[in-house]
């Protein structure tokens, strides 16, 4: 369930009195600068800064103020710079309708303005957003357009992060052999132009989707591989940890436990909440699984204390379901109500189904416990509701990933017929390039023995002519063995003895048209004198 975050902000970590040093600046900046454009674009840099401290309210602010300032003065780049950031704070905080918004008011700018790079990095983001919210096809689209923009530019890295996030969506839809196919293509790229912190990221999700096939083994040595990169930052080593620790949750929980640690430990040094939020909320899952409720509890709590910090609807109601899920466990029904409510209000605010169907089911569970029929039916028919549209949506994924098999085998025959007809216009110029060069030898034979003919007229001296003569005749041999040998290899085979025999006929056939044609020449030359 946080593994769809966990994507966008697990690369957030940053050393925070940096990160307040550069947003002193930013203020100062913003303070002296009697420049509107100036102004703006300081803004939504620092509506950047503050986003990525986990900020939001104070990212916002910002990032208001610049677009007021850039649509003031009607500076095009302030414009799709703010709206780009202030989307993000509305992902940040999973509210995707407000996201899509200001994404796309952000796109139509950058087709405006014509450059590809920005076009395809708008249709990017849009594709993340869609991902995030679940819409895998509406992902898929809008990553593939990003594709078709980067095809005009041929630029590698970009063609790389598009095969890594068509390959998440492969992963969301269970198209585990397509994902793994874009997977090894990126990192493939990555490896050719040095980016190891990139490469070592396609490793990690390589990893997760042995993960998700239940191959802890090769998950396990997927996850070790990318640990060793030396060129992983905090962030990256930490949430590598976090998948580590999934993959003996089942197996050895204490190895679990410590994996766990050593990615929280690493995500407290540099301030990422995010990873701290999922990390306790994974640990909380841990110990309800083991029936260890009070240490559940302690875990999630803390999460959503951060959860709230960070104002991150999806881990705030996810954590209310689990809190929601421990009080069922031990009879605490008013308080499983209470929690379980207002998880579900979130999450239908938010539009996520998975988490309604959770929220929703701790909601008729607690119902029932404390006797109220009329709610819990009321609940349950809501439950089953979006459940069978989740059974709907997972026919979807089927087809999508039928669909999304036709689609690669198409691609692949196009790719073919491409090659193909290439391979055929090659040969074609080939052919052309072959006759136009046996025309001319020809034609240089022709020229030769006319030559010869306008010797035999003049008084040169008889070793001159016979060497004239004797190099005339060995080019037309060597032209002619050039001219029948491909005739040659389909009667022969190639074998090399026939072909000798053949040949020697050709060198035979010459001995006597060069004692006829040197007889005419030094009686043409006799005369002459």
């Amino acid at each position: 369930m946080f593994y769809i975050s966990f994507l966008l902000f697990c690369l957030m970590g940053v050393n925070t009195i940096a990160q307040n040093a550069k947003i002193d600046s930013l203020k100062k900046v913003i303070a002296t600068t009697k420049v509107e454009s100036m102004k703006g674009f300081t803004l939504c840099s620092l509506c950047q800064e503050y986003q990525t401290l986990g900020d939001i309210e104070k990212a916002l602010t910002y990032g208001n103020q610049g677009l007021e300032i850039s649509k003031r003065i009607n500076n095009q780049k302030g414009l799709y710079y703010c709206l780009t950031n202030i989307a993000y704070c509305y992902l940040y905080q999973s509210n995707f309708t407000k996201a899509i918004d200001y994404f796309q008011r952000s796109l139509s700018i950058r087709e405006a303005t014509g450059n590809v790079k920005l076009i395809s990095d708008g249709y990017n983001d849009i594709g993340t957003t869609y991902y995030m919210q679940g819409q895998y096809s509406n992902a898929l689209k809008y990553y593939q357009k990003s594709m078709r923009q980067i095809g005009r530019i041929k630029d590698k890295n970009s063609y790389a992060n598009c095969f890594h996030n068509i390959a998440l969506v492969y992963i969301e839809q269970g198209n585990y052999s397509l994902a793994l196919d874009y997977l090894f293509k990126s990192q493939k790229i990555f490896r050719a132009l040095k980016n190891y912190v990139q490469e070592s990221n396609c490793i990690n999700n390589i990893g997760l989707v042995y993960l998700k096939q239940n191959n802890y083994k090769k998950a396990s040595e997927y996850f070790h591989k990318s640990l060793t990169n030396t060129n992983n930052g905090i962030s990256e080593t930490s949430s590598i940890y976090l998948n580590l620790a999934k993959c003996y949750v089942d197996s050895d929980y204490q190895q679990a436990i410590a994996y766990y640690k050593k990615s929280i430990d690493l995500a407290k040094q540099i301030d990422n909440r995010q990873i701290q939020c999922i990390v306790l909320s994974n640990l909380g899952e841990l110990y309800l699984k083991r029936k260890e409720y009070s240490k559940s509890l302690e875990y999630i709590h803390e999460g959503l204390v951060i959860a709230n910090q960070i104002q991150d609807s999806l881990s705030i109601s996810y954590c209310l379901s689990n809190i929601a899920h421990v009080r069922l466990r031990l009879g605490d029904y008013d308080l499983a109500h209470s929690n379980a409510s207002l998880s579900q209000q979130i999450a239908i605010k938010m539009g996520d189904v998975l988490q309604i169907i959770n929220s929703t089911k701790f909601c008729y569970q607690a119902d029932s416990a404390l006797g109220d029929w009329k709610s819990a039916f009321e609940h349950h028919k809501l439950y089953k509701q979006y459940s069978d549209s989740l059974h709907n949506e997972d026919k979807a994924k089927e087809f999508g990933r039928v669909e999304s098999k036709y689609q690669f085998e198409k691609e692949a025959e196009e790719q073919k017929r491409k090659e193909t007809e290439a391979k055929r216009l090659a040969e074609i110029e080939t052919e052309r390039r072959n006759n136009l060069q046996y025309l001319s030898i020809f034609g240089g034979l022709i020229v030769l023995f006319v030559v010869l003919v306008f010797i035999g007229r003049f008084s040169i001296p008889v070793r001159v002519l016979d060497i004239a003569l004797f190099a005339t005749l060995l080019i037309l041999f060597e032209f002619l063995l050039i001219l029948f040998d491909p005739i040659l290899d389909r009667y022969t085979g190639g074998i090399p003895i026939q072909k000798l025999v053949f040949n020697s006929v050709i060198a035979l056939g010459f001995a006597p048209l060069h004692g006829f044609l040197e007889k005419k020449l030094r009686k043409r030359m006799v005369k002459a004198e």
